[in-house]
Parts: structure tokens; sequence; C-alpha cells
């Protein structure tokens, strides 16, 4: 679902460093979770593509694996040009970030603030 070691590596390990690329990702994610769930609702397929491999990317980048499969999932069938069960898969990544965002947070209550 996460991987901390990677997660940890990317902000090398400094905890303040860690609050910012968590608080930075879930900003992130939510903008791109609101234009995949408009695009999905207005059927545009480049936008659905351009936007489930952005945060699937930058999902990767944090070590935050949950959501990755829905969101490839939403990448290729835009690719192939539909998009067919996007409604579900966008649902099923929603509930993915949710999961993740109560688990970041309750790893990173672990450190408490300096």
């Amino acid at each position: 679902m996460i991987d901390f070691d990677q997660l940890q590596s990317a902000c090398d390990g400094d905890i303040h460093l860690l609050r910012e690329l968590v608080d930075l990702y879930f900003h992130q994610a939510g903008e791109i979770m609101a234009g995949l769930e408009k695009a999905i609702a207005e059927g545009s397929v480049p936008d659905v593509d351009h936007l489930a491999h952005k945060l699937a990317g930058s999902s990767l980048a944090c070590g935050v694996r949950a959501m990755v499969p829905s969101l490839r999932q939403l990448e290729h069938g835009a690719k192939d040009g539909h998009l067919n069960g996007a409604a579900g898969l966008f649902a099923e990544a929603a509930r993915q970030l949710e999961i993740v965002r109560v688990r970041l947070r309750d790893y990173i209550h672990q450190y408490p603030p300096q």
C-alpha cells in the first residue's frame, strides 16, 4: 500500500521534509482527483489519460502504491480510446487515497513536531 522506505528515502530521512512532501502530495492528489472526476463525467478521454498518468507517477515517486493499479487501468483504457468502467476505477482510487491519507497521518504522528 505504502512503501515507507521509499518515502523516507525521498526525504533523506528528514521528518520536516516528509511532512511537507506528504502535504504537497495530498494537495496535488486532491486537485488531480477533482480534475479526473470531471474528465470522466465529461467523457474527456485525453484528460483522463493525462491525469491518471500524472497521479500514478507522483504516487509511485512518493511510495504510495495503493491506488496505482486503478489509475493505470484508467490510463490504459483511455489510451485505448475508451472509459469503460472508469467511474468504478475512479471510486476505487478515491477509496485507496483516503486509506493512504489515514495511514500516512498515523505514520507521521509517530514523530512529534520539534
